[in-house]
């Protein structure tokens, strides 16, 4: 397994490197949009750590997708230079975690950077949304195997069923992104939905979606890894 890590290490240079370009610029990026923003529609007493945001969103998009395509390329070309299965899923996966949780790092670090800048450019600054007040370990965690878990099962999926099942994921991507957006822009949905969280209580929906989370990820760890047990090699 060490050995197959530090190959990961090597190959996947290139790719931590675009990660983080994509996350730099980005919160560069969003940096510039917060100042335009608030010097013309925001009071002036507050402030948003938008380069954090959109290099949070940024990076979710582009691990996602990037890592399901990588994955399919890359494990066709060590299966058939002779690993095994079992060992380069495994060091795919720990190479994965550790690269996820560098970028949790990365992002917690500039978020708070740009909190102090807010704070020093605008001194009488509030600032009104920080998102690094969420990072904590079970969180953390969470993201880091949850994320490693499903980006590895669609790459599976998409190994087994080819370019259509890709589609099918973006499908879900877009459903998931966009629907629960709108249906908190319909006030009268949002407030039933409030009113039926207030009955059977916000802590255990949160309950709920932690068994439904893990009893999920199991499900597509165990099919995900039977989809590569019998894949068959193409190059």
């Amino acid at each position: 397994m060490t050995g197959n890590f530090l190959i990961q290490c090597k190959t996947r240079k290139m790719e931590v490197l675009q990660f983080l370009a994509v996350a730099f610029g980005s919160y560069v990026f969003g940096i510039i949009v917060m100042m335009i923003i608030r010097a013309n529609t925001m009071e002036e007493n507050e402030c948003v750590t938008l380069g954090m945001l959109i290099a949070m969103a940024a990076l979710v998009f582009v691990h996602f997708f990037g890592i399901i395509f990588s994955f399919v390329g890359e494990f066709n070309m060590a299966i058939s230079m002779g690993a095994t299965r079992r060992a380069y899923v495994g060091s795919y996966a720990l190479f994965n975690m550790a690269e996820l949780a560098g970028l949790e790092l990365l992002l917690f670090v500039l978020g708070k950077i740009e909190s102090a800048l807010m704070r020093v450019i605008y001194p009488q600054c509030e600032v009104i949304l920080d998102l690094t007040q969420y990072f904590q370990w079970k969180y953390l965690l969470a993201v880091i195997v949850g994320m490693t878990i499903v980006e590895l099962f669609l790459g599976a999926v998409t190994l087994r069923f080819g370019m259509k099942a890709f589609w099918a994921i973006w499908a879900i991507w877009m459903f998931v992104t966009l629907v629960p957006v709108k249906l908190i822009e319909n006030e009268a949905l949002a407030a039933k939905m409030h009113q039926f969280g207030m009955q059977i209580g916000f802590g255990n929906i949160v309950q709920y979606l932690v068994v439904v989370g893990v009893i999920a990820a199991v499900i597509m760890a165990v099919l995900g890894w039977n989809f590569l047990k019998k894949q068959s090699v193409t190059v």
